[in-house]
């Protein structure tokens, strides 16, 4: 029997952002019933227009949760739903001098807190999957090591801890959900709810996003980190061996799939499952561009051909998720 099957009833938090869309679309499209929680009534407005049809059926729901860092918020949310998908986190902030705990914070509670309610309040409950990073892998080690679901990044919070507000935005980011996930696993141990805990763990997101949204471009962004690399390859800044940097990346499809995949699928209870769409340089993504010119946008060539097939700065094995939760990439 799959863990949770299509037609039951996924609460899932964070529908409005991003990748919180991609995976409201994947659900819906599952023939899942979703209740969406929203931090307030207007709030559902975005997801109303995008998925109208689903609406009119019934089929996308809505509850409100002001604060998901209070349990008791979620009372109600998590009664008569028999899994919660959790991808509402923190984006980084564009304070560099921010403290690290407005993420932090945030990021932990809002993740302990859904646990929490759903042990309470959630009695059909059979599966909790939340939405982590890589980032929570990329403890420093020597080039060419390679990653997987093992591994920690140790050191990001040890980091906040030393540096506070004057460690790297991204650095906080990075503890932030490293703390987050690990809270997580606490709690399952600690607690021994009935349901079980799956982490999906994806690199850069990129893709369309569902809502057309101006937000999901913005510089904290992971879609951002592709337009700001064409943007210093048009400018002449990015260096000629910067052309044949390489990182490893997702589809918002993908990372969608992989959280319905994660639901049903039984093998992934207890599992932290890194997934991925490929690997790609930036003189893949020129030739890809070049290859089909958007008007009005001119692109360097670099030397065509040259990237294919670069590594990545991190290397991480996906062997898990083709094993566990077994997708098909799109890309």
């Amino acid at each position: 029997m799959p863990a949770v099957t299509p037609s039951s009833t996924v609460l899932l938090t964070g529908g409005t952002g991003f990748v919180g869309g991609a995976i409201l679309d994947n659900l819906l499209q599952a023939g899942f019933n979703v209740r969406a929680a929203v931090r307030s009534a207007s709030k559902s407005s975005l997801l109303i227009s995008a998925f109208k049809s689903y609406v009119d059926t019934g089929k996308l729901t809505f509850t409100t949760v002001a604060d998901i860092t209070d349990s008791k918020a979620f009372e109600d949310a998590v009664k008569g739903v028999d899994a919660i998908v959790h991808s509402a986190s923190p984006m980084m902030s564009s304070n560099p001098e921010a403290d690290p705990q407005e993420l932090v914070v945030p990021a932990v509670k809002g993740t302990t807190s859904v646990l929490e309610a759903a042990q309470k309040y959630g009695t059909d409950i059979k599966r909790v999957v939340v939405t982590s990073s890589i980032v929570t892998l990329l403890e420093p080690h020597d080039k060419g090591y390679v990653y997987t679901e093992n591994d920690w990044f140790d050191k990001a919070p040890a980091i906040i801890a030393q540096y506070g507000s004057k460690t790297p935005s991204f650095v906080k980011y990075m503890a932030s959900k490293v703390l987050a996930e690990k809270a997580a696993w606490a709690y399952m141990k600690e607690n021994q709810p009935a349901f079980d805990l799956v982490t999906v763990l994806p690199p850069w997101v990129w893709g369309e996003s569902r809502y057309n949204s101006r937000d999901h471009i913005r510089p904290e962004s992971s879609n951002f980190v592709i337009l700001s690399a064409l943007s210093r390859a048009k400018s002449g800044e990015m260096k000629k061996e910067e052309y044949l940097e390489a990182t490893t990346y997702a589809d918002c499809r993908d990372v969608a799939a992989a959280h319905t995949r994660a639901l049903v699928t039984p093998e992934a209870a207890g599992e932290r499952i890194f997934i991925m769409s490929g690997v790609v340089s930036w003189q893949e993504a020129l030739d890809i561009l070049n290859a089909k010119p958007i008007d009005g946008l001119s692109l360097p060539v670099g030397t065509p051909g040259s990237g294919d097939g670069a590594s990545a700065t991190h290397i991480v094995s996906d062997a898990k998720a083709k094993r566990t939760v077994r997708l098909g990439w799109t890309v």
